[in-house]
């Protein structure tokens, strides 16, 4: 009897059940097609996904509650640091983009690759863009030790990702300064603050630079003699000039005084050239050299000190390295 039962589709009352998780799964997948949809939307404006932007603000209720829960990617003694001093992490921030390269064409000589310069450039941007939708969304003054990959997948070799992550922090005083964005370390940061600084933003230059191999290049990579690759020196010193050049131009817009905390990243990948007739050139090894700059921009301010107090040279007995830092009885102990 059960046998039939189970052919004709169950009792009535199991085939209105049935009935009634089918709609209620068809109602779930509806919305998730139209929360994609809406996601995708947000994304294509530069936003971020609405699960995301919930989960911020959700922490951004939290700021004045003394048990709130963060997360950081500072080191322990950076943390307490900037808590001494009375700033406090409110959670991690991201931001990223994967961005889709285009056609690039390049004749048979050195020359930089526009497309894929503006294509980190604009990848850059877009990821920089949605972490200060986060930080705001959060409700920090600003984010700091902010750590920038990118990355090109073998598996999609015509897109680029960056992605950024940082510790969004909340000061004593929201008052004394705009939000902002710093790749500093929490003691680097610090530091310039109390001399007097605010960072501002994060700034950054980026250059790929097409290096043609030419015959004589061949000739010295088989030859015996131990010489410069010239040609190589050359490809280097332009690329890193062009991408110092985009992070100045940035800079300017910044209305700083400077950039600190700069750091210089190449990337070599090999290419190979692809045409018609017999030329040897098409059967070289040819490189794509991307120079990457990026540092974070300060200005002086208006009621900064004049005269600093004197560093002294310190042993870090942490990891061993003597450094210069400024320091008053409260941050040492004299032992005999």
């Amino acid at each position: 009897m059960g046998f039939f039962r189970w052919l004709s589709g169950g009792s009535p009352e199991e085939q209105k059940a049935r009935q009634e998780m089918q709609r209620k799964i068809e109602e779930t997948r509806q919305l998730e097609i139209v929360r994609q949809e809406g996601d995708l939307e947000l994304l294509h404006s530069g936003g971020i996904p609405s699960e995301a932007r919930a989960r911020l603000q959700e922490l951004g209720k939290t700021a004045g509650e003394q048990d709130a829960i963060f997360t950081s990617n500072l080191a322990p003694d950076e943390i307490a640091l900037l808590r001494r001093h009375g700033y406090r992490p409110r959670g991690l921030v991201t931001g990223s983009a994967v961005w889709h390269v285009g056609q690039a064409y390049a004749g048979m000589q050195d020359c930089e690759v526009y497309q894929l310069s503006q294509a980190y450039d604009r990848a850059t941007e877009l990821a920089v863009s949605r972490l200060k939708q986060e930080r705001d969304l959060i409700g920090a003054d600003g984010v700091v030790g902010v750590r920038m990959s990118m990355v090109r997948h073998e598996w999609a070799g015509k897109t680029i990702e960056v992605q950024l992550v940082g510790t969004a922090i909340q000061g004593p005083d929201r008052s004394s300064q705009r939000p902002f964005l710093s790749d500093l370390s929490g003691q680097e940061w610090w530091a310039l603050h109390s001399a007097g600084y605010d960072s501002v933003d994060l700034v950054w230059g980026f250059c790929t630079w097409f290096l043609f191999t030419s015959a004589m290049d061949e000739l010295s990579f088989r030859g015996w003699n131990n010489v410069e690759m010239s040609h190589w020196s050359d490809g280097l010193s332009r690329a890193r000039t062009r991408a110092e050049e985009y992070l100045y131009n940035r800079a300017k817009t910044e209305d700083c005084d400077g950039v600190t905390g700069v750091t210089i990243e190449r990337h070599l990948n090999e290419v190979r050239l692809s045409g018609p007739g017999e030329n040897p050139a098409y059967e070289r090894e040819h490189h794509n050299l991307v120079v990457s700059i990026i540092g974070t921009s300060i200005r002086e301010r208006p009621d900064a000190a004049q005269k600093q107090r004197r560093t002294r040279t310190v042993l870090s007995l942490k990891d061993g390295k003597i450094k210069p830092m400024v320091l008053s009885a409260a941050d040492v102990t004299l032992y005999d």
